[in-house]
């Protein structure tokens, strides 16, 4: 499918002859009564992309329209809705917005985000591959993507150059993740509990040079380790010019993905880091337990090598992180006459969850400088089950320059593990796992007073009094447990927010959660 950006030096012959191969609407059309038809950007197999005008406010956009003659087959049309519907739920700065969906003359149409760039096989075409700096920032910035899109239940499945887009920024390139026509969801959600199938025997899922070995054999593309080893493919691409796999007999290319180990990058590169090349082998594992687990692991991991960390957007819009920077702010703000902050009490179930968190998602390097500076090993073995605990958490926080996401982390993976327990109530609203949130506090942080003091249709309020030993982290970690907790129970744009906190000073801690 053709992409939201704008080819720069397409030619206008080439726009033309593209015109003439498939795009059914002339310069100067007007489609769903207000998008006005300024030129062809693309043809693909399923639609057209058109740069448009929404003649209301005077935005340029990118117009996709599925081709008539597929209006009618059900699989293309469910595929079509489905892109809109997975990549609309993500609000992040390396994904494609999208705007806005309808039909017109009985095609429908996807407004998205237009992008002033190339794609990335424009690019690698011209250039054949990428210095390794540009190369590890451009596969930093899609796992960026992947992360968010992984965390709102959708795998993307067809990750490849045609599908990353790259728009000018000042000395860097912009990444955005686009095409989602062959996404899949991680959980069987409502709205999609009796889909068709929609990838049936003889349509491809996605690009089979990208393909993971479980999907090769036929197995579930509904893990998002798949878009784990896409990423690695991907990178190896841009440092060496070449892919993994080559074949172009696809049985053949599929029985290399299968049983032949990837030549490793300093066969290619004889100059190139051997941890980085470990990285892109670890990457292209044919055993997804052996990957990375999480698209931000391998975020992580490139880190030493010029990748983005995960708080590099210099202009964050989102509630969460505007929050978590004023917590900060506050915190360094506090005067020496403020409550001293002591350990707190945690149960066992916390330790857990912190402890899955820091192996996750903390680059190795500061692992280690926590064990020589904790004296207990981190990678390898359990710490014991000391209060201790939240200090090392928000001490490896501040390593890793994240701002208390971790910390927020360690709270959503800490709801997954009482989910997976029994300890989070199943098959209830969102408003009566709310009600329950002072008896979850109880069990899992020991001390202090919770109190829900308001719940009702689409919000809550809580509190938590007379804690003898407060500490921030525990008071982060809660509000990503309820964030995710209200996630699991059906709860859509969910924002919980730390309005007050014992431990900067505050009569008590308040948590405000909001969800639609």
């Amino acid at each position: 499918m053709a992409s939201a950006v704008d080819p720069g030096r397409v030619s206008p012959a080439a726009t033309a002859a593209a015109s003439a191969r498939g795009a059914s609407h002339r310069i100067g059309a007007l489609i769903g009564g207000k998008y006005r038809v300024r030129r062809v950007l693309g043809v693909g197999g399923m639609g057209v992309v058109y740069k448009a005008v929404n003649t209301n406010v005077g935005r340029t956009v990118a117009l996709k329209v599925l081709h008539p003659h597929l209006a009618d087959d059900g699989v293309a049309l469910a595929r079509f809705q489905r892109e809109a519907q997975a990549a609309a739920g993500v609000d992040h700065p390396n994904v494609v917005e999208i705007f806005d969906m309808g039909m017109h003359a009985g095609s429908p149409f996807i407004v998205m985000e237009y992008v002033r760039g190339h794609s990335l096989q424009t690019v690698l075409r011209e250039q054949g591959h990428l210095p390794e700096h540009d190369a590890v920032s451009v596969v930093g910035q899609a796992l960026a993507a992947l992360s968010a899109v992984h965390g709102r239940g959708v795998v993307h499945r067809d990750l490849k150059p045609e599908n990353v887009l790259l728009s000018s920024g000042p000395g860097v390139w912009q990444v955005k993740i686009c095409d989602f026509g062959v996404a899949a969801l991680l959980e069987a959600h409502e709205s999609f509990a009796s889909e068709r199938q929609l990838t049936p025997m003889g349509r491809a899922m996605g690009t089979p040079f990208y393909t993971a070995p479980e999907v090769v054999r036929g197995g579930s593309p509904r893990d998002p380790r798949v878009d784990v080893y896409a990423a690695g493919v991907l990178l190896f691409e841009l440092l060496t010019g070449e892919r993994p796999f080559q074949e172009r007999n696809v049985v053949e290319l599929c029985a290399q993905i299968l049983h032949t180990p990837a030549p490793p990058l300093r066969v290619m590169l004889p100059g190139i880091s051997e941890a980085l090349d470990a990285i892109v082998q670890r990457a292209m594992e044919k055993d997804p337990e052996a990957r990375f687990q999480t698209a931000l692991e391998m975020q992580n991991a490139l880190i030493p090598f010029g990748g983005p960390t995960p708080n590099d957007d210099p202009e964050p819009t989102d509630t969460f992180t505007l929050d978590l920077r004023e917590l900060t702010r506050r915190e360094r703000d506090q005067t020496a006459g403020g409550p001293a902050l002591g350990e707190g009490q945690v149960a066992s179930e916390v330790v857990g969850a912190i402890l899955d968190e820091l192996r996750a998602s903390v680059p190795t390097m500061v692992l280690r400088q926590l064990e020589s500076s904790v004296g207990t090993s981190l990678l390898d073995g359990e710490p014991s089950t000391s209060d201790s605990v939240l200090a090392l958490l928000d001490a490896a926080d501040e390593l890793a320059g994240m701002e208390r996401r971790l910390v927020a982390d360690a709270g959503r993976r800490l709801a997954d593990a009482c989910h997976e327990a029994g300890l989070l109530p199943a098959g209830v609203p969102p408003e009566l796992v709310f009600a329950s949130s002072g008896e979850l506090w109880t069990r899992l942080f020991v001390d202090g007073e919770p109190r829900v003091r308001e719940v009702g249709r689409g919000y809550g309020l809580l509190d938590i009094a007379n804690q003898p030993f407060p500490h921030l982290a525990r008071s982060v970690m809660m509000v990503g447990f309820l964030d995710r907790a209200l996630d699991r129970a059906g709860g859509r744009d969910v924002e919980v927010r730390l309005a007050e906190a014992m431990a900067l000073g505050d009569a008590q801690d308040r948590l405000e959660a909001s969800w639609s």
